[in-house]
C-alpha cells in the first residue's frame, strides 16, 4: 500500500504535486538541492492550500496540510521510507538520468520511480537506471499539477505492466483523470495540441493579424468555453450536425478548411520576430498590467476551481 509519496523536486510542479498528494492525506517529502528552492516550494504549498480553502476545494486546516509536507535538501532522506517516487527536477535528460540512476540503485525494486517531464521519453531516460529500469514511468501532469486533473502516463520500452497499473491505480485514487499513451512521442498528447495552436497564435502575432490580447480572446470567448468539457473530435462531431463528425469531414465546415488549412503556420521553432512582438504585446496587456506573478496566479487557480467544480464535481460534491 502507498502512504508515502517522495517528490524529487520543488519547484512548480513539484510544490504542486506535494500540495495535490498531502490534501489527500499521503506524507510527503519534497526535496531540492538548493535551500532557497525549497523554501520557496514550501511558501507556494502554504499558498496553494489557502487558496483551496478560500474556495471551499479542502475543508481540513491548511496549515494541518501542510503539516504533511517535510521539507529536505537531501537526496538520500527524501526517498527513506517512500512507497512511490515522482521526479520533477530539470528538463534536461543528462539531470534527468543521473538523479533517477541514482534513486534506482538505492531503492526496492518494487518502488515506482515516475518522472514528471512536460515532453522527453523515458526509453532514454531509462538509460540511466541500471539495476530496474522497468519500473520507470512518466506520469505527466498539467500545471498546476493540484488542481488540473490530467495525467499523461507514458511508457518507456522497458517499461513494466506491473508499472503501469501501480501508477494508474494511485493517480486515479488522487481523482486524476488519466490518460495511457499506447507508445511514446514526444510532447504525449496534451503538449502536442496546445503547442499546435500555440504555434499558430504567435503566427498571427508576427503577421499582424491580431494581438495577443485578441487572440487570447478569441480562445477564452469560444474555442475554450467549449474545450473545458468538450475535446476537437466531440466538438466537431456536433459540428457536423445530425450528420456528425462524418458530414463535417465530408460535406461541412471540414471540407471548405481544406481550403485555407494550408496557410496556417509550418515553422518547426518560432521565429524572433514573433517572439519579440509577442514578449512586448504581453507587458501591455491591460490585464496584466499592475498584477505580479503572484496575484495572476492565485486568480488563476480561483478561475481553473470555478471551473474544475462546475465540470468534473458531481452532485455538487
Amino acid at each position: 500500500m502507498i502512504k508515502r509519496i517522495a517528490v524529487v523536486g520543488a519547484g512548480l510542479i513539484g510544490s504542486g504535486w506535494a500540495t495535490l498528494f498531502a490534501t489527500k492525506g499521503y506524507d510527503v517529502s519534497m526535496y531540492s538541492e538548493k535551500s532557497e528552492t525549497l523554501d520557496k516550494g514550501m511558501q507556494k504549498v502554504r499558498g496553494y492550500l489557502n487558496v483551496m480553502k478560500e474556495v471551499g476545494m479542502i475543508s481540513e486546516n491548511p496549515e494541518s496540510i501542510y503539516s504533511r509536507v517535510k521539507p529536505t535538501t537531501s537526496l538520500d532522506e527524501v526517498i527513506t521510507g517512500a512507497d512511490f517516487v515522482i521526479e520533477a527536477v530539470k528538463e534536461d535528460y543528462d539531470v534527468k538520468k543521473r538523479i533517477l540512476g541514482y534513486i534506482d540503485d538505492k531503492l526496492d525494486k518494487g518502488i515506482v520511480i515516475a518522472s514528471s517531464t512536460s515532453g522527453l521519453l523515458m526509453t532514454e531516460m531509462q538509460k540511466g537506471m541500471k539495476k530496474y529500469p522497468e519500473r520507470g514511468v512518466i506520469a505527466h501532469p498539467w500545471n498546476p499539477p493540484h488542481l488540473l486533473p490530467l495525467v499523461e502516463i507514458v511508457p518507456g520500452e522497458k517499461t513494466s505492466r506491473e508499472t503501469l497499473d501501480i501508477t494508474k491505480d494511485l493517480m486515479e485514487k488522487v481523482d486524476r483523470v488519466v490518460v495511457m499513451l499506447k507508445k511514446e512521442v514526444p510532447g504525449f498528447i496534451g503538449n502536442r495540441l496546445a503547442f499546435a495552436l500555440f504555434r499558430e497564435a504567435v503566427y498571427l502575432v508576427d503577421e499582424g493579424i491580431a494581438t495577443v490580447e485578441d487572440i487570447d480572446k478569441a480562445m477564452t470567448a469560444a474555442i475554450g468555453l467549449r474545450w473545458a468539457f468538450m475535446g476537437p473530435f466531440l466538438t466537431y462531431h456536433l459540428g457536423g450536425g445530425e450528420g456528425g463528425l462524418e458530414y463535417f469531414f465530408s460535406q461541412g465546415f471540414g471540407y471548405g478548411a481544406n481550403e485555407w488549412m494550408n496557410t496556417l503556420a509550418k515553422y518547426d521553432k518560432f521565429p524572433y520576430t514573433g517572439v519579440v512582438k509577442a514578449v512586448q504585446q504581453v507587458k501591455d496587456y491591460s490585464f496584466t498590467k499592475g498584477k505580479t506573478f503572484q496575484d495572476l496566479s492565485k486568480w488563476r487557480d480561483k478561475k481553473l476551481l470555478e471551473v474544475y467544480k462546475v465540470v468534473y464535481e458531481k452532485d455538487g460534491k
